[in-house]
Formats: structure tokens, C-alpha cells, sequence
């Protein structure tokens, strides 16, 4: 359990499962990605980037349901 508490990535995933948010695993892993990958960037836009993700995400989704 201890593991689990120190890796953010896995509890992200628990709590999507366990609240059953219905939100897509990969799209969880890219944006946390993102956030790790530029944490320590005094000038990053990670809200950019992820908002990106999830706007193509979000298209791919539709138009693959509107067609």
C-alpha cells in the first residue's frame, strides 16, 4: 500500500477506477506524462499542452461517434 501512495501515477488510475469516472487510462497517463516530464520547468505551459490532449481526444472521440 505504501508503494502506491508514493506513486502518483497509480493513484490517479486507483481513483479513476474506484470512482468510476469512465475516464480513458492512456489520456490519464499523457497528461500526468506531461505534468512529470516539466515539473520543474520555471516557464512551462503544461495547461497548454494538456488542454491540447484533451481537445484531440475529445474530437477523435466525436467524430468517430458522429460518422
Amino acid at each position: 500500500m505504501m508503494a502506491l501512495e508514493s506513486d502518483p501515477l497509480a493513484v490517479l488510475l486507483k481513483l479513476n477506477s474506484e470512482l468510476r469516472l469512465d475516464l480513458d487510462e492512456e489520456l490519464i497517463k499523457e497528461c500526468y506524462e506531461i505534468q512529470k516530464e516539466h515539473q520543474y520547468d520555471k516557464d512551462r505551459d503544461t495547461l497548454t499542452k494538456i488542454k491540447a490532449i484533451v481537445e484531440e481526444r475529445v474530437q477523435k472521440e466525436q467524430g468517430s461517434t458522429l460518422l
